[in-house]
């Protein structure tokens, strides 16, 4: 009788150990199945980033073969007067630095082009990418929207990002910072940026 107690009391010990044994390794494959399906988050890039950007006009006046970074288009083939050069395009590729003088801290290039879109005031319409390959941030923000050269602030959108501005979306403050018309004409334009992802 007791040798009857024991076998069975130890062959529900060996059951209940199976079937623990068994639950942690369902539990087990399970977080593991579970780690596999759940997508990596990435980090997400800084919530604000300021750059400037640096223009200089070609001009055919002046030789500036080696400092111009833009360059107009022809204007349109209207006979009337368009004192604003409606339909004017400008493609450039612009230095960006991380302070308003040219001399700082460089931060990488922006490439794009804006069109002249008013026959009644100056407004551009800008369409362009920050390639920004220095500084603690790498990665490509594009930028889209129209600017009315009287407003002291003109707001632009972000519509993108690669690198750590993935999927970067928000928008984009513009100021002119300093302006000079003496041929070939120059000018300093900051970018403060307020990102979400």
């Amino acid at each position: 009788m007791g040798r009857a107690i024991i076998i069975v009391f130890s062959v529900i010990v060996m059951w209940a150990l199976a079937h623990s044994a068994a639950a942690m390794d369902h539990e087990s494959r399970s977080q593991s199945w579970k780690q596999k399906k759940e997508p990596k988050r990435l980090p997400c890039g800084p919530s604000n980033f300021t750059f400037y950007l640096h223009n200089t006009v070609y001009n055919p006046a002046v030789d500036n073969r080696n400092n111009f970074n833009s360059i107009y288009g022809r204007p349109p083939n209207i006979s009337f007067p368009n004192p604003f050069s409606f339909g004017v395009q400008n493609t450039f590729e612009d230095p960006l630095t991380a302070g308003p003088s040219i001399s700082s801290a460089s931060l990488g290039k922006a490439t794009g082009f804006y069109i002249l879109n008013s026959f009644t005031e100056y407004v551009l319409f800008h369409i362009f990418t920050a390639n920004i390959t220095e500084g603690e941030y790498r990665g490509t923000i594009d930028i889209f929207g129209q600017v009315r050269e009287v407003d002291p602030i003109r707001y632009l959108t972000v519509i993108g990002g690669t690198g750590d501005f993935l999927g970067a979306r928000g928008l984009a403050s513009n100021r002119l910072v300093k302006i000079d018309r003496v041929p070939p004409a120059k000018w300093t334009l900051s970018f403060d940026l307020d990102l979400y992802y």
